[in-house]
């Protein structure tokens, strides 16, 4: 049966067009095709774009009895293929499951439709006197079920934690097709979806806690000298109580890439690039009562940086959505994101410092306290997609990242397709063997989000990408050393 035919699904939300099929082919990432073409199908065959769950389920439907390979998508604001097709099949595009905001006022909690933004669910609740908990520094473009199906920290996190720990239920298509509703209590439970990648089923809606709009909020800004002075205050900040609503922190790297974007930075750097400055900046904002943000003010007291202005402290706040403006140095930035144990923060940044001194390159990095314990960093350099040789090894230096951060206890933050190289890392054993066990359960053929989240493909395979990488990453130092 052709999937024009499918009942309840409109001739018109389906395409088989080349054009449009094609946009479906990859995400914020921009991957040379002679690392894709060889290996994975990303061209869906078909595009749907579902207008409800019902039209959701009987998609899937379809394709588990035709066992028809699935990827749900949305925004695709990640750079790890999550939302890519690998072994062709069909894309499901959830745009259209947006809005359809519920709040509860009374047990402070909203229902939502999983491709409605951050943005846009924030500013929904704020003009009803509530705000959402946490949410991404991508909420511009961000959906809520894409960071329900990621890991889902980021602004806010510090406090409340990740948005796996506000969910109330979720309203899940399974890969039979089967609609259902899962609680902590429920079989299967809640907690499986989380970060689940899109690979157990499609989030159709979203039930999470709320907070009252704050009454109270204060941002303060610091200039530090020396990492290891800003990396221990960020520790013992974020351990602080009452705890700040965000620490955010950047190094001298990070502020440069902004300079060279065009954008005005907040202190004055050498005028060479090396030796690499240990300067770096520090956010921490408090909301909540006022009571409890004076409270947060007065522990600020002991911090060891330079306080700046109030008017710099809002303007970097503000700028809160859009740390990646800094894309702007290009032509192109890669990146390697991670988890970190907050206590090495220090111990990386100072090593992400020795390697762009030794490798003579512009490193930045930026990133967020997000639990008492753990930080989420993010290390970005510039290079250039338009010469492919150059582009290629400069994908392979990203590896030397992810292993500083290995160094210290981390580990590479989301999945996908390219993070699958790094497995080992990501679960212990135990853990890949429960996750295995979930998807062989719930989905028995392998249709949903396939080549995704629980085994490396050959080319990445944690030996061959190894070395690989190693040889790309060796190749991108020789050409591509700043002067100074």
């Amino acid at each position: 049966m052709p999937l024009t035919q499918l009942a309840g699904i409109p001739a018109d939300r389906v395409t088989e067009d080349a054009v449009e099929r094609k946009l479906y082919s990859r995400d914020l990432a921009s991957v040379p095709a002679i690392m894709v073409k060889p290996f994975f199908r990303t061209l869906p065959d078909v595009v749907v774009r579902p207008g409800n769950a019902e039209q959701v389920a009987e998609t899937i439907r379809q394709a588990a009895r035709e066992r028809i390979p699935i990827t749900p998508r949305a925004a695709a604001s990640t750079s790890y293929y999550n939302s890519v097709p690998v072994r062709g099949g069909w894309v499901l595009d959830v745009n259209d499951l947006r809005d359809g905001i519920e709040l509860d006022s009374a047990r402070q909690t909203v229902r939502v439709l999983p491709a409605t933004t951050w943005f846009d669910l924030d500013d929904a609740l704020q003009q009803k006197g509530f705000a959402v908990k946490s949410y991404p520094s991508s909420a511009v473009s961000a959906t809520v079920g894409g960071w329900v199906s990621m890991q889902g920290h980021g602004m806010g996190s510090l406090k409340y934690g990740g948005v796996g720990e506000q969910l109330v239920s979720l309203q899940v298509a399974l890969p039979s097709g089967e609609l259902v509703t899962v609680t902590r209590e429920s079989d299967p439970p809640l907690d499986w979806f989380v970060a689940a990648e899109g690979t157990l089923g499609v989030i159709t809606q979203v039930e999470l806690t709320v907070r009252p709009r704050p009454a109270a909020e204060s941002h303060h800004l610091f200039a530090f000298d020396d990492l290891n002075t800003l990396g221990r205050n960020v520790v013992s900040l974020a351990r602080a109580e009452p705890r700040p609503f965000t620490i955010f922190f950047a190094d001298s790297g990070y502020l440069r890439l902004l300079a060279r974007a065009g954008f005005h930075i907040p202190l004055d750097l050498p005028q060479s690039h090396f030796p690499v400055s240990e300067k770096g900046l520090l956010l921490v904002s408090f909301q909540g009562e006022p009571s409890e943000v004076n409270q947060g003010k007065d522990r600020l007291t002991p911090v060891a940086g330079c306080e700046l202005s109030s008017d710099l402290a809002l303007e970097e706040w503000n700028l809160r959505l859009y740390h990646l403006r800094a894309k702007r140095a290009g032509p192109s930035l890669l990146a390697a994101e991670s988890w970190l144990p907050i206590d090495a923060l220090h111990h990386y940044l100072k090593s992400v410092r020795t390697l762009a001194e030794r490798s003579r390159l512009l490193i930045g990095t930026y990133g967020l306290a997000v639990a008492p314990n753990m930080a989420l960093v993010m290390s970005l350099y510039p290079t250039d997609e338009r010469h492919t040789v150059k582009y290629l090894a400069a994908l392979g230096f990203t590896k030397r990242l992810h292993d500083l951060a290995a160094r210290y206890g981390g580990r590479p933050y989301g999945v996908g397709l390219w993070n699958s190289a790094y497995l080992p890392r990501l679960f212990s054993r135990t853990r890949l063997d429960e996750l295995k066990r979930r998807k062989a359960r719930l989905d028995p053929s392998g249709i949903m989000n396939p080549g995704k989240l629980y085994q490396a493909p050959f080319p990445l395979w944690p030996i061959t990408f190894g070395i690989g990488a190693m040889m790309l990453g060796a190749a991108h130092i020789a050409l591509g050393r700043e002067r100074p």
